[in-house]
């Protein structure tokens, strides 16, 4: 009758963990991956960070719309438009929700820009330094 929600075991927890490239390079380091790895990894940072920039933007708009729609609410009182006030009003509520729900879910997706910035500059610097020492050992 009365269920409890499901916990991961340790092993689970574990290999979730264990599984998160992210967390491990945070971790670990970046010294311990390949060249191979590495390059992937770099290619899904771009990706994350193309993803939450766009995010980013859709969460701007929204909320730009929203401000624009209580603007309008303002007018329309002035004027004496007391039913497209309150249209206006439901609008500008309607957009302010969808903003909200677009910072919380990027919020809940992804991690912060910061950390996506700080992996990708971690990566690009051990890529760097591996291409600096293969040229002053081909020299």
């Amino acid at each position: 009758m009365f269920r409890r929600p499901h916990q991961p075991d340790v092993f689970e927890r574990l290999e979730s963990e264990a599984n998160d490239d992210f967390r491990l390079l945070d971790e670990l380091g970046p010294a311990l991956f390949s060249a191979e790895h590495l390059m992937e990894l770099h290619a899904r940072v771009r990706e994350r960070l193309a993803l939450f920039k766009g995010r980013q933007r859709l969460a701007m708009i929204v909320g730009v719309i929203g401000t624009g729609w209580a603007l309008m609410v303002l007018l329309f009182n002035v004027i004496g438009f007391r039913w497209l006030s309150i249209a206006s009003l439901g609008a500008s509520m309607l957009c302010f929700a969808g903003f909200l729900f677009v910072v919380f879910w990027q919020k809940k997706r992804f991690e912060s820009k910061g950390e996506l910035e700080y992996a990708q500059r971690v990566i690009e610097e051990e890529l760097r330094r591996r291409a600096q020492l293969r040229r002053q050992a081909n020299s």
